[in-house]
């Protein structure tokens, strides 16, 4: 199946998840080559592990990805989905790429970075402390959730209305590749009894 007529791509990301990260920057590697409209959409990771058991290290993650989240939710309530996927990819670019994702990063701080790089207002990145922006995030998340009808995490991809998890790579396909697997992404997701392909990570992650 190759996509030669026009389609909408919604993909749903967490700003501080490396494997949404590189699923955006697949779909636009496609959007640049195929009638693609890529719509990037918040769904927090914070929300979804609100209130569960998890690892240690793994709550650090969550308890710091709530002001990333936070400031993307307030780019879209003021400027709208196309500024709001500005500021991730320019808060992508300065987290994944190059800070290689650390834990130790300040989040304030590269929020306002990423506002500065998308030519977004500074103010915004008192939103990153801003507790009431929590009920946007959860029923931003719930809506999400609620077209795979699971709770997973991000990326959650959807085209023409047809909802999956994933699809997760470990480095982000470019050029003929992109595009074969893009292919083949939307004929498992319009397939109503397909479920589940997974496997371990056969790669090093490669965020670049």
């Amino acid at each position: 199946m190759t996509t030669t007529t026009f389609c909408r791509a919604e993909l749903f990301v967490d700003p501080s998840c490396p494997f949404a990260w590189i699923t955006e920057q697949w779909l636009a590697e496609v959007e640049r080559a195929r009638p693609i409209e890529l719509r990037v959409r918040l769904l927090s990771l914070a929300v979804v592990n609100e209130g569960r058991d998890i690892d240690a290290w793994y709550r650090a993650f969550n308890d710091a990805a709530w002001a990333p989240a936070r400031v993307m939710a307030a780019v879209e309530l003021e400027a709208g989905p196309a500024a709001a996927r500005r500021f991730y990819e320019a808060y992508g670019q300065r987290f994944h790429v190059e800070l290689n994702t650390a834990d130790d990063a300040d989040r304030l701080v590269t929020s306002t970075l990423a506002l500065e790089r998308a030519e977004l207002p500074a103010s915004l990145a008192s939103a990153a402390t801003d507790t009431q922006l929590d009920d946007v995030l959860r029923n931003w998340t719930r809506s999400a959730l609620d077209q795979v009808g699971l709770d997973v995490g991000v990326p959650i991809t959807v085209i023409d209305g047809v909802a999956a998890s994933g699809p997760v790579f470990s480095r982000t396909p470019r050029g003929p590749e992109a595009m074969q697997l893009f292919d083949a992404f939307e004929v498992f997701a319009r397939h109503r009894t397909f479920v589940r392909l997974e496997r371990q990570r056969l790669e090093p992650l490669d965020l670049g």
